[in-house]
This record gives structure tokens, C-alpha cells and sequence, in this order.
């Protein structure tokens, strides 16, 4: 099938394309490709975006802004919390102007969270979206964002034992604001870290977005007790985790994080995220920077 739209998501974790198909005013993906580049890679530390993941990260938007380009439709292109908190961001977003002809939209946190809301509720409920750089939780009357993203969290502990990454991580979260008691349900969860995990708990061999499986507590801290026995370079050979063999740990114990200060005991996956969500604003005519 055609695509009718194109989305290119400057990550903090990774750049992803993203080729969609329209209906009834709802963009379905046809496909999402990704490329690993870890632009968050030592923003706390230096504040600014480092020049070897600039560089890595300007290559992955020039492949992807070639293919869509390719295919005749309109592209959206937008940068999340790396880019966002970096001292350096309007040099970056100038820098891929001027090397691949992309036009960059920076999101706010709020603006990233509430394009995954409404692509992923009906309006109501809650999402948790975790990324390399930050997580959201959205619901329809508010947006919350905190910069404490699985790339970011990786750096702040770089523990495998699970009680060690719980303590210091809650610590830390916990000094970055402060997390809603209660929210409303059903919780859904958005970004690679939250489908990774649901593709594992249905014991998926290859990446089936329909068939992912609901998080609970419990099951959650045995997939993550069980990986933590498992080193690093040996989860790098496991398909599901290839590109996240390294962030998982500190990726789930931030879905622990929020399945515990919320009091949510079962999370619904969603392979459904922003990069709908910013595409159906488009085709509403509600955004317009950001696209090629």
C-alpha cells in the first residue's frame, strides 16, 4: 500500500521513520524503522548534544528523509527531550537544516505527551510514555514530563541488580518532581521500552505489534529479575533487545517507578505513539513546523 504521510522522530534514544497510511482521519502505520544513535548520550553530564551523536543522528535523518522523500508525501519531522534540554539545540536544528533539508520541530515535553495521548485513548485514561530522555504522563486534563529517560537513567546507574537500580533510580526520579498518586485508568504505555517489554512477557520471537501483552507488577519484576541475570553482551544477541540490550533494566525499573507512585497495577502496551499522533494533527491542520 502507498504511504499517504511520513514522520521522522529525532529521539533521544533513536531516530525513527515512520510511513502511514490515511483513513477516516486516523493515520495507520505501515511501517517503522528505526536507527539506534543515542543523542542523550551525555547532555546531564555536559548539557550540550556531544558531536559524534550529532553526527550519527544527522545520518540517520538523511537515510530516512531519502526514503519518504522517495515515496511523494508529506514529511514531520520533530526532536524530544535530547534536543529539547541541550544547550546546543538551535545549532543542531540549524546544523540539519543545512546538511539534509530537514526542518526540525522541537517538542515540549506536555506537547509529546499529548500527541501520544490522543493517538493511542479514546480521550480517556492515562499513558505513560517512556523514552531515552524523558517519560510523560498524560491524561486528558494535564501533561506531565520529567527528563528521566532509560538513556539518561543508564547513566545516572549503571547497575545489572535490580534492588540497586530500583533504589537509585526512585531517588533520583523522586528528586525530579513529583509523580500524581493516582491516575486515571485504563493506563496505557508508549515508547520502546514499554513495547519491548510486551512483546517479552507474550514471548514473541519477532516483533508483532499486535500481540503484545498487558504489564503487571508482578510480571514486570520477574522479566526484569530474569534479564538482570543475563550480561550484557549476551542480551545484545537476543533479536527483541538488539537495540536496547543496554537501556532495558533502567527502562523497566522506570515503568516500575511509575506503576508504584501511581498505584497502577497493569499497564496496556500500545505500539501506537506520538509519531501517529503528530501526523493526525497535520493532516487536521493543526501543525504545520516541522514538516519538509
Amino acid at each position: 500500500m502507498k504511504p499517504d504521510i511520513a514522520v521522522i522522530d529525532i529521539g533521544s534514544n533513536s531516530v525513527r521513520l515512520m510511513l502511514g497510511a490515511v483513513g477516516n482521519g486516523r493515520v495507520r502505520r505501515l511501517s517503522k524503522t528505526l536507527n539506534t544513535t543515542r543523542l542523550a548520550r551525555g547532555v546531564d553530564a555536559t548539557g550540550e548534544l556531544m558531536p559524534d551523536r550529532i553526527a550519527d543522528t544527522i545520518d540517520a535523518i538523511h537515510d530516512f528523509y531519502e526514503t519518504a522523500k522517495g515515496c511523494g508525501v508529506p514529511i514531520v519531522a520533530y526532536a524530544t527531550s535530547a534536543v529539547r534540554d541541550a544547550e546546543n539545540r538551535d545549532a543542531f536544528v540549524k546544523q540539519v537544516l543545512e546538511q539534509t533539508g530537514v526542518r526540525v520541530r522541537v517538542l515540549s515535553g506536555e506537547e509529546e505527551g499529548k500527541f501520544a495521548f490522543s493517538a493511542v485513548t479514546g480521550g480517556e485514561g492515562t499513558v505513560f510514555d517512556i523514552g531515552g530522555g524523558s517519560f510523560q504522563i498524560v491524561t486528558k486534563e494535564r501533561a506531565l514530563s520529567f527528563p528521566c529517560g532509560c538513556v539518561r537513567a543508564k547513566e545516572q546507574c549503571d547497575s545489572q541488580d535490580p534492588e540497586t537500580l530500583e533504589r537509585e533510580l526512585f531517588a533520583w526520579i523522586d528528586g525530579r518532581g513529583c509523580v500524581p498518586e493516582t491516575v486515571p485508568m485504563p493506563v496505557y504505555g508508549v515508547g520502546g521500552t514499554i513495547s519491548t517489554i510486551g512483546a517479552m512477557l507474550a514471548k514473541q520471537e519477532q516483533y508483532d505489534p499486535m500481540g503484545l501483552k498487558r504489564i503487571e507488577r508482578n510480571e514486570l519484576d520477574y522479566l526484569i529479575l530474569q534479564l538482570s541475570k543475563v550480561p550484557e553482551p549476551v542480551r545484545k544477541q537476543i533479536p527483541m533487545l538488539s537495540r536496547r540490550y543496554d537501556v532495558i533494566l533502567q527502562g523497566g525499573t522506570i515503568l516500575k517507578y511509575l506503576m508504584d507512585r501511581t498505584h497502577t497495577t497493569c499497564v496496556l502496551p500500545s505500539d501506537r505513539d506520538g509519531m501517529e499522533g503528530i501526523a493526525e494533527a497535520y493532516l487536521r491542520g493543526e501543525t504545520e513546523e516541522g514538516t519538509v
